[in-house]
């Protein structure tokens, strides 16, 4: 079997847990392949079983969408704060032996796909928590304009949106005052972020409706787009958004049948 091994430098600097890691696969008889980026890993993960990797929540979204394109299922082991998405520890990494003989259950995470026509072309991004549109103004306000299927759903005044998976409803939208979402049900949701309205409120859509919201930013300075947290993205005045659920799942890994609330217990607290 190989496997990638998808190593954040900044939560395993001297790679310790990289190389403990790779030796407990290599003394299983697997082969591994070390990344440190998504684009490395896009270039070995068609040969690879499994993709393991080395950080805390944030190493498995930035390689997302790579996995879930490739149809290759991944496994987080926590090096990081929270950890709601690696199912290991550092200490547990024996449980490794079970990745080489396939005693695993796989969860199929949703991902949202957010598009944006520009004059020289359509620019797309995928997210697995989250698609935020905001601005980068102090003080100010984006104007936006939410649609569902082309129907008119509400105007707001407000820092941004926040749409999102039920995989990261516990994530920004959780602190935006967005609601808790069981990651097995299918659903977008949109949570407004510092609405300047006394009825804004978040809005679960079914997961296979088109969203577009059309953003004026006024006196606010230029709107962007991040994806999961990453570098924003420049909008044009005016611009629309439209947001749909991804054609890709990401497969996540799990060796213990941990409820999705004894997690949140754990780690919300």
């Amino acid at each position: 079997m190989r496997f990638a091994v998808m190593t954040n430098k900044a939560r395993d600097c001297d790679l310790s847990a990289t190389d403990k890691i790779v030796n407990c696969l290599s003394s299983l008889g697997a082969e591994c392949a070390i990344c440190s980026s998504a684009e490395t890993l896009s270039k070995v993960i068609t040969d690879c079983d499994a993709v393991v990797t080395v950080g805390g929540d944030g190493t498995i979204l930035g390689i997302a969408h790579v996995a879930a394109k490739s149809g290759c299922p991944v496994v987080g082991v926590n090096k990081g704060n929270l950890g709601y998405l690696a199912e290991l520890e550092l200490d547990g990494i024996q449980s490794l032996s079970r990745l080489v003989s396939g005693d695993y259950t796989v969860e199929n995470r949703i991902m949202i796909k957010a598009s944006v026509s520009l004059p020289d072309g359509k620019k797309e991004f995928y997210a697995l928590n989250d698609v935020v549109v905001t601005h980068d103004a102090v003080l100010k306000l984006v104007d936006m304009d939410l649609s569902c299927d082309g129907y008119h759903v509400a105007d707001y005044r407000a820092d941004g949106l926040i749409f999102s998976t039920p995989t990261g409803s516990t994530a920004y939208s959780l602190s935006a005052g967005g609601p808790i979402v069981d990651p097995a049900h299918r659903a977008l949701i949109v949570t407004p972020i510092c609405a300047h309205t006394l009825n804004a409120r978040p809005i679960l859509f079914r997961d296979d409706a088109l969203l577009s919201v059309c953003c004026s930013s006024r006196d606010a300075g230029p709107v962007r787009i991040y994806s999961d947290g990453g570098e924003g993205y420049t909008l044009p005045d005016g611009a629309t958004v439209k947001v749909t659920r991804s054609p890709f799942l990401l497969k996540l890994i799990r060796f213990e049948s941990n409820s999705f609330y004894n997690i949140l217990s754990k780690k919300i607290h």
